[in-house]
């Protein structure tokens, strides 16, 4: 609906017609040329009425749904439509869709030129007589003759009865000032002079219903003269009771519009579409530190570093449809010279033409959200340099204990009792696996920098998978499993050849310890799309809803011990976790599907084939 009433004054005076009403709906607003298309009083309120009202035939209006449905608008659009009167005309129509917030569109906006010839001039003067009175008997407007007096004459006592609750005997005789509220009157008397002077009137009184209550009349009246001498006036008076609530509550509305423009802590402005300030709130002025008499001087480059000025001249911000906004950041310059960063969500207003007009701007200042973003981002470093160097420190020790334990078992084993061999055993084993943790430390801390990128090589991801398989496979042997082979040859891709080693080597190691002896594992390649999709499946413990959730967290290893299941179960629950920053820095997807407890699992792997 349009709120700005001096622009609704100036779509008045259009020679053009001009509407807004609900999409397949009810006519919202018009101005006063529609009436003249439609041989209406100008004043003469159509807010109400059907669209279909207006076309001549049901064919014609479901030809004009059509068009502006299929393609949002529509451009010289000729139809015929039907006059209240009865009459039919040839009129050009272009209108558009409008919506709000992205929803569907609620409105049609558009414009209407009457192309119909003046041919029936000659018929309507023929029937003049009878329309006239066909037009007093079923007119909706009062109809009203008075004397000379000012005295009512004549009036149609339908429409009187219906708008006013009067009879002709309640209102010949009397005169208009005796329905008029008490502080009307003087306006009342006031608006016969001047009708006096100018030979017709326009006004709007409070007239009282014969209930008691007032209703708003709008009157339009011709002073009629014969040898200079006022012999009567003829009045064409309506109800705009509805017109003067709705008038109101557009009142109300900007008030509280206004009030929640001032009133937010976020900052707000507008501008035109070269970037010179419209309108700003109190908070936008107070964050830059200026007073809004000064921003309304300025244009938004004034306030913006000019390494921002390039970036924002191609941002196509005329791609944005109504009710569409975008939001993106950028820094702000306050008037003490301080650079802050903001985030500002603006979206577009668009006129009748569907020409951009106006931008609208939400700002708030994000200066504690980059701060904080910063110091997670020191903490993150902090935590990254804290594991690489204790991993390394680590290292020494572990390096010294299986040394010597490796050294005793080589120089002593025939001395040694095999109590003592197989504890140096567990010795050597117990090494080995605190340094595959910190291997997986490291690693997890090298994948957590932002700073890391893939090195893509061209390599067959087939011979690759083959080469795991292959050293996996007494593993595999030890625990008496079967691993089925199903890929394709030759699946060349760019990928870094350690990374995705360990993420296929991961996989099947899992398969293998979380499967049963003498279980089965089958390896299956599928090409889709761009992508290639490696799946390992197995027939062993599965997994729960609750254990899926955990499955590719950090340390989110899922505790097997004591419950009685014949598993090869070690490791730190960073494999996967790893696997999973291995997979998506390549642009890659890794999953898991399970169906329960004892119902086996497949873990999938995706990577795009890329040419370069």
């Amino acid at each position: 609906m349009l709120e700005n009433k001096k622009l609704k004054e100036i779509i008045d005076k259009l020679d053009v017609g001009f509407f807004e009403g609900e999409f397949k709906g009810k006519l919202l607003i018009h101005n006063r040329a529609i009436n003249q298309i439609l041989g209406l009083d100008l004043s003469q309120n159509l807010a109400g009425m059907m669209s279909s009202e207006f076309f001549a035939t049901p064919d014609e209006h479901q030809r004009y749904l059509n068009e502006i449905e299929r393609y949002g608008c529509v451009k010289d659009f000729i139809s015929k439509i039907r006059k209240p009167n009865g009459d039919l005309i040839y009129v050009q129509i272009n209108a558009h869709l409008v919506t709000e917030d992205g929803k569907v569109p609620e409105t049609v906006e558009g414009t209407v030129i009457d192309v119909t010839e003046k041919y029936l001039l000659e018929q309507k003067l023929k029937e003049a007589k009878k329309r006239f009175k066909l037009i007093l008997d079923n007119s909706n407007d009062l109809i009203a003759i008075l004397n000379k007096n000012f005295e009512h004459e004549f009036i149609n006592e339908k429409a009187y009865f219906e708008v006013l609750g009067y009879r002709t005997d309640e209102i010949i005789g009397k005169r208009p000032r005796d329905f008029a509220h008490p502080e009307d009157i003087k306006r009342v008397s006031k608006a016969i002079k001047k009708g006096l002077l100018k030979g017709d009137v326009s006004e709007e009184f409070r007239i009282r219903h014969k209930k008691g209550h007032y209703k708003w009349i709008e009157i339009n009246g011709k002073f009629l003269r014969e040898n200079n001498d006022i012999i009567g006036v003829i009045l064409i008076s309506r109800d705009i009771s509805e017109k003067k609530q709705a008038e109101q509550k557009l009142k109300d509305s900007e008030k509280k519009y206004r009030t929640l423009f001032e009133s937010s802590t976020d900052g707000i402005y507008s501008t035109d579409m070269e970037g010179n300030f419209i309108e700003v709130n109190k908070a936008f002025s107070n964050f830059l530190g200026y007073t809004k008499k000064e921003l309304l001087k300025f244009n938004n480059r004034q306030i913006t570093p000019k390494s921002w000025h390039d970036i924002e001249d191609n941002m196509v911000f005329t791609e944005l449809s109504e009710g569409e906004s975008k939001a993106y950041e950028k820094e702000f310059i306050k008037k003490n010279g301080t650079i802050v960063p903001v985030s500002i969500r603006f979206w577009i207003l668009f006129d009748e033409q569907g020409d951009p007009y106006r931008i609208w701007a939400i700002v708030r200042d994000i200066t504690d959200r980059k701060q904080i973003e910063q110091e997670l981002k020191e903490v993150s470093q902090l935590k990254s340099d804290f594991l690489r160097r204790a991993s390394h420190e680590l290292k020494t020790p572990l390096i010294s204990i299986k040394g010597f334990s490796d050294l005793i078992l080589k120089l002593y084993k025939e001395e040694l009792n095999q109590d003592i061999i197989l504890k140096l055993g567990e010795i050597n084993q117990g090494c080995e696996r605190l340094q595959h943790i910190i291997n997986d430390l490291l690693h997890t801390s090298k994948l957590e920098s932002p700073d890391l990128r893939p090195k893509f090589i061209r390599e067959d991801l087939s011979f690759l998978i083959k080469f795991c398989i292959k050293e996996l496979n007494p593993l595999a042997e030890k625990r008496e499993q079967s691993i089925d082979i199903d890929i394709q040859e030759n699946i060349m891709t760019y990928f870094e050849k350690e990374e995705i080693h360990d993420v296929i080597s991961n996989l099947l190691r899992n398969a293998i310890k979380y499967t049963s002896p003498k279980g089965k594992i089958k390896i299956k390649s599928d090409l889709k799309d761009d992508n290639v999709v490696i799946s390992f499946e197995d027939n062993g413990i599965g997994f729960t809803e609750e254990e899926k959730k955990k499955v590719f967290q950090q340390f989110g290893k899922i505790e097997r011990f004591g419950q009685g299941l014949d598993l090869g179960i070690d490791g730190t629950g960073l494999g996967l976790y790893i696997s999973k920053k291995i997979v998506e820095a390549h642009g890659g997807q890794i999953w898991m599907e399970s169906e329960g407890r004892n119902k086996g699992s497949t873990f999938f792997f995706s990577l795009p084939i890329r040419d370069n």
